[in-house]
């Protein structure tokens, strides 16, 4: 079973969820660097902090959408209730990782640091990448603590292409956004979303099986 058709029906029929989704997701990110400019550990702590909650929100709408097809406005905003400590919890874990490989890159200055740093960086990249599925898990499965994180980097390592095309999607429309117009970095959260929670049930379907 792919829920990616309703991934794509709903990019039409859930237009103003997806502008919404987007407004709340890019004013969370801008509070963040307007508050710490560049990459730092510091940005990527308030990122977790600030944004994780949002994203949980609409994650948990998008999940709605692909899985019952019902979804819209009024629901994400409930769901900035219901799922914000959720997404906080999620948030922290890759924030603090990638936090931590961030300060280590600044202290780099030799081979002593090689280990560390190799080590921080590898976390914090499958963290990353496993919390394209975490969030779908916790918010809308229910799953907490070393069970979440354990499914999580698990489909990881048995679909790696779902989150590395969440993340290929945010980031050319990353650069799009700053590039070509401002305005597509509003249209992005949404959709990254929608593909986010199509691919995590997709899979989470197909371990099933």
């Amino acid at each position: 079973m792919t829920y990616l058709p309703a991934a794509f029906k709903a990019l039409w029929h859930q237009l103003p969820l997806l502008a919404t989704s987007g407004v709340l997701v890019c004013t969370a990110s801008a509070l963040v660097l307007f508050l710490s400019p560049g990459m730092s550990p510091v940005t990527a702590l308030l990122g977790a902090i600030v944004v994780a909650p949002v994203w949980a929100a609409v994650v948990a709408t998008t999940d709605a959408v692909v899985r019952d097809d019902r979804g819209g406005v009024p629901e994400l905003v409930r769901n900035l209730r219901k799922h914000a400590l959720a997404g906080l919890a999620v948030g922290l874990v890759p924030g603090v990782v990638v936090a931590v490989g961030l300060f280590n890159w600044q202290l780099y200055s030799g081979p002593v640091y090689a280990v560390p740093l190799a080590l921080s960086g590898c976390a914090s990249v499958l963290l990353v990448l496993a919390s394209c599925y975490a969030f779908s898990l916790r918010v809308t499965a229910g799953l907490r603590g070393k069970q979440l994180w354990f499914t999580a980097l698990y489909l990881v390592a048995r679909a790696p292409l779902v989150p590395l095309g969440v993340l290929a999607l945010a980031l050319v429309a990353l650069l799009l956004g700053t590039s070509v117009t401002a305005s597509l970095l509003l249209l992005a959260p949404g959709p990254v979303a929608l593909f986010a929670s199509a691919g995590t049930w997709t899979e989470k379907h197909a371990l099933h099986r």
